[in-house]
C-alpha cells in the first residue's frame, strides 16, 4: 500500500451565504477598528463597491502591512494532512498559537512506514528498515506500542489536523525557510501556505512588516544550528539527573487566596496564579518532547538536534524494552542511527533518521496555573510514563519552594474532585 503525503486545506473561515470570503473577515474587521459600524455592516457596503478589491488591498497594506498582527488573527485555516513525517509535526507543533489533533503512536501503529528523501544513501534506508523491524518485533513480544515507538525515526509517517491563524501560519512559513530544516518539512509547510494563499490571497501576502520575527511569540527551534544560551546552561547544570529548578518567583498571594482560586474555582484569583513562575532545565526523549510541545501548555526552548548529536546525548530506553530483553539491541540501533547523523551534521536530510529515543535538553517555564492544570494532567497515572515522571519531579520542586501552591500540584482527579478518564485507576481517591 502506498502512503503518499496529502496536504489538504480542509476548512477556512468564510460565509458564502453573505458573500464573505476569507479575505473579507480580516479586512472588514480591520475597517471596523476605525468606524462607527460593525464589521458585518461594513461588509454589506464594501461588497457592493466597484473598487471593492482595490480597497481590500489598501486596508491590508495599511493594517497587517504595517505590522498590526491582530488583523491576521481574525482568519483561520484548518488543514487535514496525511502521511507527513513526525519531523514535520515537530515543527508544526512549535508555534504556541496554533492547535493540533495528531495521530498518537501510543495507540495507533506505525503502519504508514517512513519517508526516504532523495540524497540519502542506502545506509539510511537500512537503518530505518531496522528501526521498523525492531519496532514490530518488540510489539509482537508484548512491548507496549507507546514504548516500542521510541526506536522509530523522525521520518516515520503520521497524520494530523492542524488549525492556524494567518499570522501564525506566516510564522510557520518563516521557520520552514530557515537553514537546517528538512526538505520534507519545507514541502509540508509550502503546501499549507500555498493553499491558504489561494483561499485568501490578499490576507496571506508577504508585506514585509507582517513577516517581522520580533512580532511572533518565539517558538522552540529544534532544527537550529545552535542555541548558545541553552548550551551554557547545560554545561553548568545539565547533569542528567532530572528536571533542575533554575528559578522561581511569586506575587504576594496568601494561602487562603490560593485555596479560593483552586477549591472554589475563583477565576479572578486563578488569573493571579499566572504571575507565579518556575523555570526548569529537563532532559527528555524526542517522543516526550513532541507530546509536551503539541499540548502547548509549557513555554519551551529546546536544545537543537545538532547539539544533542554532537554531545552524544543519552537514549531513553523504556523499562518494558529492558524487561523483554531488547535493551542491548535497542541501544545498539539507537547508536547506529545517531552515529550516521554525527557523520553528516551539515546535511539536514540526515536528521530524519534520528530515533525518538534520543534525549534533548528542554528549558521549560510554567506558571502557577500550569502547576495545577498541566501538571495535574501529566501526573495522572494514565499519562505517558516519561512525561509523568518529569512532571512529578517538577511538582516536587514547586512543593519545596512554595508549599501553599505545591500541595495542588497533584494528579488531576485530586484537583477536580472526580476522574475525567474513561477507566479511572482509583489512585486519586485512596486514603493516605
Amino acid at each position: 500500500m502506498s502512503f503518499e503525503k496529502k496536504v489538504k486545506l480542509w476548512a477556512w473561515l468564510q460565509n458564502p451565504q453573505e458573500m464573505v470570503d476569507a479575505d473579507d473577515i480580516a479586512a472588514c474587521g480591520a475597517r471596523s477598528c476605525r468606524s462607527e459600524f460593525c464589521s458585518a455592516e461594513i461588509h454589506k457596503s464594501e461588497v457592493r463597491r466597484e473598487d471593492y478589491l482595490k480597497r481590500k488591498e489598501t486596508i491590508f497594506r495599511e493594517s497587517s502591512g504595517r505590522g498590526h498582527g491582530a488583523v491576521e488573527d481574525q482568519s483561520a485555516f484548518v488543514f487535514s494532512i496525511d502521511n507527513l513525517t513526525r519531523a514535520s509535526t515537530l515543527v508544526l507543533c512549535g508555534p504556541q498559537y496554533a492547535s493540533h489533533d495528531q495521530q498518537s503512536l501510543r495507540v495507533a501503529t506505525a503502519e504508514r512506514g517512513f519517508h526516504l528523501p532523495d540524497g540519502l544513501d542506502g545506509e539510511a534506508r537500512k537503518i530505518m528498515e531496522a528501526q521498523f523491524g525492531l519496532y514490530e518485533i518488540m510489539q509482537s513480544a508484548g512491548v507496549p506500542g507507546e514504548d516500542a515507538r521510541f526506536i522509530l525515526p523522525l521520518y516515520t509517517k503520521t497524520a494530523i489536523q492542524s488549525l492556524w491563524s494567518a499570522r501564525e501560519l506566516k510564522h510557520l512559513d518563516f521557520m520552514a525557510r530557515r537553514g537546517g530544516v528538512l526538505s520534507e518539512v519545507k514541502d509540508t509547510v509550502e503546501q499549507m501556505v500555498e493553499q491558504a494563499r489561494s483561499a485568501a490571497p490578499k490576507l496571506m501576502e508577504n508585506r514585509g512588516a507582517n513577516y517581522e520575527v520580533l512580532s511572533w511569540m518565539p517558538s522552540s527551534q529544534l532544527f537550529a544550528r545552535n542555541n548558545l544560551t541553552l548550551s551554557e546552561l547545560i554545561g553548568d547544570v545539565g547533569d542528567g539527573s532530572g528536571p533542575v529548578l533554575l528559578s522561581s518567583s511569586k506575587i504576594p498571594m496568601g494561602e487562603e487566596q490560593i485555596r479560593r482560586a483552586v477549591e472554589e474555582r475563583d477565576e479572578a484569583e486563578l488569573a493571579n496564579l499566572k504571575h507565579f513562575h518556575f523555570t526548569y532545565l529537563a532532559h527528555l526523549s524526542l517522543a516526550s518532547f513532541h507530546q509536551a510541545t503539541r499540548q502547548r501548555s509549557w513555554d519551551q526552548s529546546v536544545e537543537p538536534l545538532r547539539a544533542a548529536v554532537e554531545h552524544s546525548r543519552i537514549y531513553v530506553v523504556p523499562r518494558s524494552v529492558e524487561e523483554k530483553g531488547f535493551g542491548s539491541e535497542f541501544r545498539k540501533l539507537s547508536s547506529r542511527a545517531v552515529g550516521y547523523v554525527a557523520q553528516r551534521l551539515d546535511e539536514p536530510e540526515a536528521y530524519g533518521v534520528l530515533p525518538h529515543s534520543l534525549s534533548v535538553y528542554d528549558l521549560i517555564h510554567i506558571n502557577g496555573w500550569n502547576a495545577i492544570h498541566a501538571i495535574g494532567k501529566r501526573t495522572c497515572k494514565m499519562a505517558q510514563w516519561e512525561i509523568r515522571d518529569i512532571s512529578q519531579r517538577m511538582a516536587e520542586g514547586i512543593r519545596r519552594v512554595l508549599p501553599e501552591l505545591g500541595k495542588y500540584a497533584v494528579p488531576q482527579g485530586k484537583i477536580y474532585g472526580k476522574c475525567p478518564e474513561r477507566v479511572p485507576c482509583g489512585e486519586c481517591f485512596k486514603k493516605d
